[in-house]
């Protein structure tokens, strides 16, 4: 009797079956991972571009920015209305899916002993992304705001 004119057997199929399945399995989980990293690398790209966008109005002196406040949050949907000008795609270009705090931590302690007048403001930008928020923060620097409602002096050196 020979072999090969037989065929596979029923277990031989059941193996090969149970081979690909898993094979199949370990490249679903791998697909997966990718994708969510894929999903929260895009929504961090686009926070940081928010970031550096209120960070750019910032150190320009916009006085709307640098108002006498300590705190200043644009809650989720909030953004666009603020800043018309932000990209209004959709996705992770869209404004609203994000929230920004704007908090001026006053002057500096290496900035008294230099005799330089400058506030160090902290911005985070936050996004909500399976079940969690996620936020990304930077630190900038101006001058810090005028009482008269006019928009401060530039910085000598950065404006």
């Amino acid at each position: 009797m020979r072999r090969s004119a037989q065929g596979l057997t029923l277990l031989e199929v059941l193996i090969a079956l149970s081979i690909l399945a898993l094979v199949l399995l370990a490249f679903n989980a791998v697909l997966v991972s990718s994708l969510r990293q894929t999903s929260v690398s895009g929504a961090r790209t686009q926070a940081v571009q928010i970031l550096n966008y209120l960070g750019r109005r910032i150190v320009g002196g916009d006085s709307f920015l640098l108002s006498g406040s300590t705190s200043i949050v644009y809650g989720y949907g909030e953004l666009r209305q603020n800043f018309p000008d932000l990209p209004q795609e959709a996705r992770f270009a869209n404004p609203d899916l994000y929230r920004a705090e704007i908090r001026n931590a006053g002057s500096p302690s290496w900035a008294n002993n230099l005799g330089v007048s400058v506030n160090e403001y902290r911005i985070q930008v936050c996004w909500r992304q399976a079940g969690q928020e996620h936020c990304t923060e930077a630190r900038t620097f101006s001058a810090p705001p005028s009482g008269s409602g006019s928009a401060p002096p530039p910085l000598e050196g950065i404006n």
